[in-house]
């Protein structure tokens, strides 16, 4: 199941099962449920394509997931872009420092 490593330090590996294949996978002890969401999260996103287009080949299916997360990893990514904020923030802070400037 997992394995402390020897030389002491808070990693080990744990053996994660995406789409038919096994991968042992050396992480922090903090990270293995992030690890193990994904690989789930991963593993339903294949069966749900390997269901709905069947006799595709194994690499069409990993493809389409892979794009498919990244394309949901951008649009969150661009749902919490603090840009538009610290660009607000630094014209504001320039205007003040402007306004103060001038007395």
């Amino acid at each position: 199941m997992s394995d402390k490593l020897p030389n002491g330090n808070d990693k080990f590996v744990i053996q994660l099962m995406i789409g038919k294949k096994e991968f042992p996978i050396t992480i922090r002890r903090d990270e293995e449920e992030v690890y193990r969401k994904a690989a789930k999260q991963i593993n339903e996103k294949l069966n749900r394509y390997e269901q709905a287009y069947p006799n595709l080949e194994p690499e069409r299916y990993t493809s389409v997931v892979m794009l498919d997360l990244a394309v949901r990893n951008l649009l969150i990514s661009k749902e919490h872009d603090q840009t538009p904020y610290d660009d607000l923030a630094e014209r504001l802070t320039q205007e003040i420092d402007e306004l103060l400037g001038q007395r």
